[in-house]
């Protein structure tokens, strides 16, 4: 059975939806964690597996470089053109709400770094498609682990570069069907329902000793400014540890079945990933968080998390993935070396952005 013939795992399609509404959610709940226990908790639940969890899958659909083949360029070019369609939105939006904000073409703190680290593994995959993929999964720990040591930040996203990308090798690496047996298994089903549950227990009632790793979490910071006394090699490796039985528990408490309506959203997930923070930013212009608290507590909380799940949805219809997709399907009939000067354009023209338009 070759690769287009083979049956889709519905399972995955179901964990994207719930990670991108998850995402969404922390997005809007980060708005109101200096408000809310009850939103730091859920803050630091959701931000430490969703980003690791989301990679990981990027990477698990993300076929294998063989021997000879060229890079994958039409898939640079689609992030490359997101990440900076995205990173304008945000700025001008970020200026209408009345911030002083620069516009930094190779770095950033907001969601578009997503697609600029997907562009960095898909490159890194490529240059070292030759060398074994155990000597590439062990670097990537140590190289995330000693990166928290170095004075990297949002520059480059290079920081976010080195903490994520275990997570993305492991993806690259494996298969659907291999993860699919796996996490198919009752024991691991069973222990995944305990960690989850245990963990969130503990997010809740243990918020203050485990909220300081959020600044871990976000794979943005070195160690030397985590609120945590001596935090150093070992926080890291918690927090990888914690990301990685999250995966494991959030993909095995999924089902693998087709679920009406909800696994089609789950192909359109990069759309609601590359949609919605422009649009928490609008509301936040409009005031509208501001019409919520007046409703009480706890009815303003449910109203928010009830309003980002929606959104999460109504942005994983296929109307707004139409013009991503669009989009792609314009690049990838762009021939190789057009292509190229399209990249080497776009990356110039950040070049140039940078120096007229101080950040």
């Amino acid at each position: 059975m070759n690769e287009m013939t083979k049956p889709r795992i519905f399972k995955f399609d179901t964990v994207k939806l719930l990670v991108i509404t998850l995402v969404v959610v922390g997005s809007f709940s980060e708005e109101f964690t200096d408000r809310s226990d009850m939103f730091r908790s859920w803050f630091i639940f959701v931000n430490s597996f969703t980003a690791p969890l989301y990679i990981f899958l990027s990477g698990l659909f993300h076929k294998e470089f063989q021997k000879g083949q060229k890079p994958d360029l039409h898939k640079i070019s689609y992030y490359l053109i997101l990440g900076y369609l995205l990173k304008l939105a945000i700025f001008l939006l970020r200026r209408w709400n009345g911030e002083d904000v620069g516009l930094d073409m190779f770095g950033g703190a907001t969601i578009e770094w997503y697609f600029f680290v997907i562009v960095m593994f898909t490159v890194t995959l490529y240059l070292l498609r030759n060398v074994h993929r155990y000597i590439i999964l062990v670097g990537s720990v140590i190289l995330g682990v000693v990166a928290g040591f170095l004075p990297l930040g949002d520059e480059f996203y290079l920081m976010r570069y080195f903490v994520f990308l275990p997570f993305y090798v492991a993806g690259y690496y494996l298969t659907p069907a291999r993860v699919r047996r796996f996490s198919h298994r009752i024991n691991v089903k069973l222990a995944g329902i305990a960690f989850l549950v245990i963990y969130f227990i503990l997010c809740f009632r243990e918020r203050e000793i485990i909220y300081p790793l959020r600044m871990l979490f976000t794979g943005r910071n070195p160690y030397s400014i985590v609120p945590i006394e001596g935090c150093t090699f070992y926080h890291r490796l918690l927090c990888y540890g914690i990301s990685a039985v999250m995966i494991i528990s959030v993909i095995a408490c999924i089902p693998n079945r087709k679920v009406p309506l909800l696994t089609r959203m789950g192909r359109n997930t990069l759309g609601a990933l590359f949609w919605h923070f422009p649009l928490v930013l609008l509301l936040w212009h409009i005031g509208a968080y501001d019409l919520l608290l007046p409703l009480g507590d706890p009815l303003w909380k449910i109203t928010v998390l009830t309003i980002a799940v929606i959104v999460a949805l109504i942005l994983s219809t296929s109307l707004f993935s139409w013009p991503l997709r669009k989009l792609q399907s314009l690049i990838e009939k762009i021939p190789f070396i057009p292509c190229v000067i399209m990249d080497c354009l776009i990356l110039a023209g950040a070049v140039l952005t940078n120096i007229l338009v101080p950040y």
